[in-house]
């Protein structure tokens, strides 16, 4: 006779076998979760490291990012230096012609760029954190001036328009088939040249624009906007070979920025807009000249 308990019928036997898959797969599932609590702290920290040794290069490129006495400052690079700040990085942002910050940006992993317009030619090209700034772009002439400039069209014909070297209006004004640019390697006396005729149209946005009449003591009403080029956002721009886990935590702190009125706080210190989500964002259709 079978000792009752030693043997299981069939539906015993099924139902055990059920049980034991079941402890096994929680079992899988606690080694798992555990594995991951292991290695996510140092896989974090990581990525902030990576983070923090972003090597950042700018211009000196008034009202945005210019040198003092008292070293860099404009409104971009405040912004930008807070973000750093917050992320724990050093700070330390390497002032270089705009052409060659460029160049490095372009070839070089673990880098970035500021403050540069985000177009459509350039979208593929970095890795955007921002927007640090929202301006306008416009062409400018002397009031004095006898040229009439209704439009592009008209300012196809003449003599030279000043645009920054490297600068996105040089790119597409040239794409659109201008021949008449003027590069400007150094755009901080663009408007002086206007001033003594060397150049004829100058572009610019509404804020370098300011900046530079202040700067020269020239009257408002000796200057005026003819052509405007729409509305621009500028960005923190990082090169396409940089891991997005380096580009996150930008981000993650300019949007802190954003929401506690640290931006609001600097724009009212330079009185340039400051990027809301109200901010108009340019469409496929407009045209995009700003000049980083």
């Amino acid at each position: 006779m079978r000792r009752a308990g030693i043997f299981f019928q069939p539906k015993e036997r099924r139902s055990i076998t059920i049980l034991r898959r079941v402890v096994v797969i929680v079992v899988f599932v606690i080694v798992a979760l555990w594995s991951r609590g292991m290695f996510a702290a140092p896989q974090a920290e990581a990525a902030m490291e990576a983070a923090r040794s972003v090597r950042i290069y700018t211009e000196d490129f008034a009202p945005f990012n210019y040198i003092t006495d008292t070293g860099l400052t404009g409104a971009g690079a405040d912004v930008v230096r807070e973000m750093a700040r917050r992320l724990g990085h050093d700070g330390k942002f390497e002032i270089l012609p705009w052409k060659r910050a460029l160049q490095i940006v372009d070839d070089t992993p673990g880098t970035a760029v500021f403050s540069m317009v985000r177009t459509a030619e350039r979208e593929p090209e970095y890795k955007w954190v921002g927007p640090i700034i929202v301006t306008r772009g416009w062409l400018y002439k002397m009031t004095d001036s006898d040229l009439d400039i209704r439009g592009l069209e008209d300012a196809r014909k003449v003599a030279a328009i000043g645009v920054q070297a490297g600068g996105a209006a040089e790119r597409i004004l040239h794409e659109k088939g201008f021949k008449n640019l003027a590069s400007l390697y150094t755009p901080g006396n663009a408007l002086q040249l206007l001033a003594s005729d060397r150049i004829d149209l100058w572009e610019a946005s509404d804020l370098v624009m300011e900046h530079q009449r202040r700067k020269f003591e020239i009257d408002p009403s000796e200057i005026e906007p003819v052509i405007g080029l729409g509305t621009y956002e500028l960005y923190l721009a990082f090169s396409p070979q940089t891991p997005d886990f380096v580009v996150a935590p930008w981000q993650r702190v300019l949007d802190e920025l954003r929401g506690d009125g640290t931006f609001a706080e600097i724009g009212r210190k330079y009185g340039v807009i400051i990027p809301s989500e109200e901010a108009e964002v340019l469409s496929d259709g407009d045209i995009n000249l700003m000049t980083r």
